[in-house]
């Protein structure tokens, strides 16, 4: 039998031992630790490491390698702590959080973006404070809930994030944290990277496939509207955001208006939208994160090495959304069709949506 193209992460090879898994989580967690302790001691060298280095690099990990990231993010490690140790009450989701986890998460990332530009890119100790209280927050979900339930994959303001840019991972990096899989989350990520957007946006349920749709349609607009709206702690933060906010109705409503007019699946337009916000924040990112490291290190990083590395992610783009167009067929044939038969080339996506997914966990 030929292997899956979606294989769980129980299915793929472990190459890396636990152990160095462990060690990089002790230096993730140090490093976050060592970044906050800047922040309030030295503000202007954590606001550099954190906004000039760390940030940055993010959105690319996402991209390229989420698994990685989410195998030794200081969160997680907080997260999973209180499991790995055998203090967490380990409870199951209330309903409520169940369905709604996820839009607390786009709601605190589309809070959190903003008030950047009003307080956190200049103020060290009001970062230093934010990081704290996420760390403290993904801590005690490991507590209350039962596997990555209680932040990672639910709330955490940077997953919406991470879903959108890593479904289509070009390395797959194995789950490290769940021994064993506890089917804590549906469509868990950590268990399935490669298919667990897509059973999102097949999934029967509606509102699920909304929450992932709406995220992905305003996505663009927030990234335009951040780098080009004025904010400081001068200007009214209701003005900052009422303006941000028109920028994401702008973007929302080109999404929907393709959709409609295009009759493109979710899948498409999505990923259309994923690679522009890619694109779009590194046109934007790149130049400021050269003019930080001149002013820190007194290093003039040459305008054309900007405009190569600006090129080189659009193509990297490029390639993503074609890698990610090519597996919704497969994707709807293991997942959606009977079996053993295999669906006709000719049948349109959209009769397929009311079946379930292999890949779900409940």
């Amino acid at each position: 039998m030929p292997p899956s193209p979606f294989p769980t992460y129980l299915q793929m090879r472990e190459r890396v031992p636990p152990q160095v898994w462990s060690a990089a989580r002790v230096l993730g967690l140090a490093v976050a630790t060592a970044v906050v302790i800047a922040l309030f001691v030295a503000p202007p060298i954590g606001l550099f490491l954190f906004w000039g280095l760390i940030v940055p690099a993010l959105p690319l990990l996402f991209f390229l390698a989420p698994g990685l990231w989410r195998n030794v993010c200081p969160m997680a490690t907080l997260n999973q702590t209180p499991r790995r140790f055998g203090f967490t009450r380990a409870l199951t989701m209330p309903k409520w959080f169940r369905e709604y986890g996820f839009v607390i998460g786009v709601a605190l990332f589309l809070v959190i973006v903003p008030a950047r530009k009003i307080i956190f890119d200049d103020s060290g100790p009001a970062l230093g404070a934010l990081i704290i209280v996420c760390l403290a927050a993904a801590f005690a979900g490991g507590v209350l809930l039962k596997g990555k339930s209680g932040w990672c994959s639910t709330m955490c303001p940077l997953l919406p994030v991470q879903r959108l840019y890593g479904q289509t991972p070009f390395l797959t990096v194995r789950n490290a944290h769940c021994r064993p899989c506890v089917g804590c989350v549906k469509n868990c990520y950590d268990f399935n990277p490669a298919a667990a957007y897509m059973a999102d946006l097949y999934d029967t349920d509606p509102h699920r496939s909304g929450y992932r749709k709406f995220f992905a349609a305003v996505f663009p607009g927030l990234i335009i509207g951040f780098y080009t709206v004025e904010a400081g702690l001068t200007r009214p933060a209701l003005e900052t955001y009422a303006q941000l906010a028109s920028y994401l109705l702008l973007s929302a409503g080109l999404f929907y208006g393709l959709t409609v007019f295009l009759k493109v699946t979710a899948i498409k337009i999505t990923t259309v939208y994923a690679a522009a916000a890619l694109v779009l924040y590194y046109w934007f990112s790149l130049p400021l994160t050269a003019d930080r490291v001149a002013g820190m290190f007194g290093i003039s990083i040459p305008i054309e090495i900007v405009w190569v590395c600006q090129g080189a992610i659009a193509a990297l783009g490029a390639v993503w959304t074609i890698r990610t167009f090519r597996k919704e067929t497969p994707y709807v044939e293991q997942a959606i069709a009977p079996k053993p038969a295999r669906v006709a080339s000719g049948e349109t996506l959209a009769r397929l949506r009311a079946a379930p997914e292999p890949t779900s966990r409940t």
